[in-house]
């Protein structure tokens, strides 16, 4: 509840709103660990991140929605064959920011909710998601907040996440790394990486994504080649995904 007034507030208060649209697409073969705890091929993913407030102070709402690839006994189509495919995962981010008096400093918090939208052997509804709470503390290396250089640290509160050998656990702290730079004319080098805790056992898991982006001429709409890997920890699977998406960004007064 305590989320949801402190984002109303900030709604309120909003002079602009800005965020991203994207399309990815996973070409070949890799695994990715639903939220309950089933390893499956993604096909293509849907993208929106959302922000609403002022420079210092705003709301933000990420979204990120995963199909299957086709599989015996699972294709919901027959007809359609290799085209066809399986809904699968809905992850949703739900937060504040707040610019802290520290120089390039950010509050954040959020609320986080990972859907299995798969029956699995249900016939009738799909089960199994992992939600909770977190916060954490981001730092900008350039000038201006909201840049693509940061590094943040953060707390899980409450509830669960799945490692790659699709095991609950409960997770502690948070590291996140984001990083780009640029390459060639419109070509950047692109780099982000996250590091999971776990409550007793230190890091549970690390996932990555590292690659290039295009920038096109109009500047809003850039096309990514990223390799995704999921690193578990001791005998957990390390799961790899190739990446192709075109994301287009949008700014509002």
């Amino acid at each position: 509840m305590l989320p949801l007034l402190l984002c109303a507030s900030l709604a309120g208060n909003a002079d602009s709103i800005w965020g991203e649209l994207g399309f990815g697409f996973y070409p070949g073969a890799g695994q990715k660990a639903a939220p309950n705890g089933v390893l499956y091929d993604p096909m293509f993913r849907l993208l929106t991140n959302l922000n609403l407030g002022t420079s210092d102070r705003y709301m933000f709402a990420d979204s990120v929605y995963y199909t299957e690839k086709p599989q015996p006994g699972v294709t919901t189509n027959k007809s359609q064959g290799k085209f066809d495919f399986t809904k699968r995962q809905y992850d949703f981010n739900i937060g504040g920011a707040f610019a802290l008096p520290w120089e390039r400093t950010e509050l954040r918090f959020w609320a986080y909710s990972q859907s299995n939208i798969n029956r699995g052997t249900s016939t009738v509804r799909p089960s199994g998601y992992k939600d909770g709470f977190a916060t954490g503390l981001r730092f900008y290396f350039d000038d201006e907040l909201r840049s693509d250089n940061y590094v943040a640290l953060g707390y899980f509160f409450t509830k669960e996440l799945v490692d790659t050998a699709g095991d609950a656990y409960k997770p502690s702290f948070l590291i996140d790394l984001h990083a780009s730079s640029p390459w060639y004319e419109r070509w950047r080098i692109y780099g982000h990486a996250t590091a999971y805790g776990q409550r007793v056992d230190g890091i549970e898991e690390i996932d990555t994504q590292l690659g290039v982006t295009y920038q096109f001429k109009s500047g809003k709409t850039a096309a990514n080649f990223f390799t995704e890997r999921d690193f578990g920890t001791e005998n957990d699977p390390k799961l790899r995904r190739v990446l192709i998406e075109i994301r287009r960004s949008f700014r509002g007064e």
